[in-house]
């Protein structure tokens, strides 16, 4: 017999999960569709996220003690100082160079980040501080409920991507972001500065991860280098809704994170541990060959 209960309960926890992952799939969406870079540096910028908070609320680190609130606002600003000088430094060196370079740099970019992060907190698990664990829920019918983490997850998720909608649509910047991603070389003969779309995506980008980096490390009472692993999942969710839909990275990561939970609570049994993270690869590798563009991605045709 079905029980609808406990099916409702599980929905409503992938959603909440989706939610959070949706944050770190629309981040690596933007940087893809202004810039085509494929960021598998991902996972690593969650991470920095994560362990932001830990870094600027606990005194042992760097001498500050900065209250919760505080703590992810200097969280948030690091993440947009941090796109500004990739920017600077690294990537605007790479225009019009191979994918394959700039994808090495983004993996070169993640062992560096979670390195410094090792060296700088230690390879255990930090907890959060109290203000950060609030115990709070949302009551949802058929005795089901959703964390704070999770409710505040949905919350800025779609905030999140309505925004983005509304920008790219409605925005003079948000068009010549476009501009830039249709046809680079086009948009330079016009006066486009592809340095500046680059510093717009990538601090944006950053901002969008590291807030769905500290989500995540809330939902588990603080930050653990587990969040790293995060990446590889987001890119099933990105793949899924296309590489530079932002709406369908948001669907995608939701449905990655129905199938985690689901995979987790009904297949575990049949397979063994780890179920919740094979099957979100499974259905990866299906779309992969069905629809390599995802739902809502771009096909590109190119002439010889």
């Amino acid at each position: 017999m079905v029980d609808v209960s406990t099916i409702f309960s599980i929905t409503v926890a992938g959603i909440g999960l989706g939610a959070l992952y949706s944050l770190v799939a629309m981040g690596f969406s933007l940087i893809y569709k202004v810039t085509g870079v494929l960021n598998f540096a991902q996972g690593q910028l969650a991470l920095i996220g994560a362990y932001g908070v830990v870094i600027f609320a606990t005194p042992s680190i760097l001498g500050l003690n900065l209250p919760a609130t505080v703590a992810i606002l200097a969280t948030i600003i690091l993440g947009f100082v941090l796109g500004l000088v990739l920017e600077r430094v690294i990537f605007r060196h790479f225009i019009g160079e191979p994918v394959l370079s700039v994808i090495i740099v983004t993996l070169a970019l993640g062992g560096i980040f979670s390195g410094l992060l090792r060296f700088l907190v230690g390879p255990n698990f930090r907890s959060y501080p109290a203000a950060l664990k609030p115990g709070w829920s949302v009551q949802l019918p058929l005795g089901a409920s959703i964390g704070a983490s999770f409710t505040l997850g949905v919350i800025l998720s779609l905030a999140v991507v309505i925004s983005l909608m509304l920008f790219f649509r409605y925005t003079v910047t948000g068009s010549i972001l476009r501009a830039a991603a249709a046809d680079e070389q086009a948009a330079m003969v016009l006066g486009v500065s592809i340095e500046r779309t680059i510093i717009i995506s990538w601090a944006l980008s950053i901002v969008i991860t590291a807030i769905g980096g500290i989500l995540l490390a809330m939902a588990s009472g603080g930050a653990g280098f587990t969040i790293e692993a995060v990446g590889i999942i987001i890119f099933a969710a990105v793949v899924f809704g296309g590489l530079d839909s932002i709406p369908g990275a948001f669907l995608g990561a939701l449905v990655v994170g129905l199938l985690q939970e689901y995979g987790a609570f009904y297949v575990t049994d049949i397979i063994g541990p780890g179920a919740g993270e094979i099957l979100p690869m499974i259905f990866l590798l299906v779309v992969i060959l069905i629809k390599p563009h995802g739902l809502f991605g771009t096909e590109r045709i190119e002439r010889i």
